[in-house]
């Protein structure tokens, strides 16, 4: 079902990539992301690791009368640690991918200064961890396939701006690693594209959340840059429970 799901997305992304900038004002944005993350995985006896991200995000949004599209594909990698496990420093490179995310909006109110924006996302995320010392480098991993409800908020003053986006995962499908073999090196093919979408499990907050929420600055609407601050919370519940926290500083150049 999850399949199904993104190529239907891909054929509406497609046909709005073709059709669209008929009929709509584009614009294009590339997305410098520093993070700090904290990760905490439940095969991993309870220990927290945490570190930095480096990210890139590049963002391409069709505007059409109200309503907009915005396509923004993410890739980033960092490295994380652990302190006081047995004498050693137990070490984590984290991987995060996110070949889809679409977001649609369209705006309900434009007054004074003031926007507010509501839609729906649809993304593919995932996010692959390392334990090198603690687990003889098995691949860990864990994977959404979901949609999420947008609220968007702007405001501007002069030439200054403000916006304010939450969005909070509703439904999908999610999958992570549940065991391991600690005596083999593991990092193969099958288990970087394969296994991430085996036993994917259907459900809403039940059996996951994924809540962002950013705040941007544009110092001057005339200028191409701005900066963001983002809180990113995502976690899942059952089987073998995994938990990340970011925040995450953004310096955004819109052309």
């Amino acid at each position: 079902m999850a399949k199904k799901y993104s190529k239907y997305l891909f054929v509406l992304l497609w046909l709005t990539m073709i059709i669209s900038p008929l009929h709509s004002q584009v614009k294009q944005t590339h997305d410098v992301v520093t993070g700090f993350l904290q990760l905490k995985e439940g095969l991993n006896l309870g220990m927290v690791f945490s570190g930095f991200q480096l990210e890139y995000r590049y963002g391409i949004e069709w505007k059409i009368r109200s309503h907009e599209v915005q396509y923004q594909p993410r890739l980033g990698a960092g490295y994380v640690f652990h302190n006081g496990v047995l004498g050693q420093v137990m070490d984590d490179v984290q991987i995060h991918i996110a070949p889809i995310n679409v977001t649609w909006t369209m705006s309900f109110y434009e007054q004074n200064g003031h926007t507010i924006k509501g839609g729906l996302n649809f993304i593919t995320d995932y996010n692959y961890q390392f334990y090198d010392d603690l687990h003889d480098a098995p691949l860990f991993w864990t994977t959404e396939i979901g949609f999420s409800p947008v609220v968007r908020y702007g405001y501007q003053w002069n030439e200054k701006r403000i916006n304010v986006r939450l969005q909070n995962s509703l439904l999908g499908f999610t999958s992570n690693r549940q065991g391991y073999d600690p005596y083999f090196w593991q990092k193969t093919f099958k288990d970087a594209f394969i296994k991430p979408h085996e036993d994917l499990k259907f459900g809403s907050f039940n059996n996951y959340n994924h809540t962002t929420v950013s705040f941007e600055y544009v110092p001057n609407t005339s200028n191409k840059h701005s900066f963001v601050y983002e809180f990113d919370y995502f976690s899942i519940y059952y089987g073998n429970k995994f938990s990340r926290i970011g925040h995450n500083l953004i310096w955004r150049i819109a052309l």
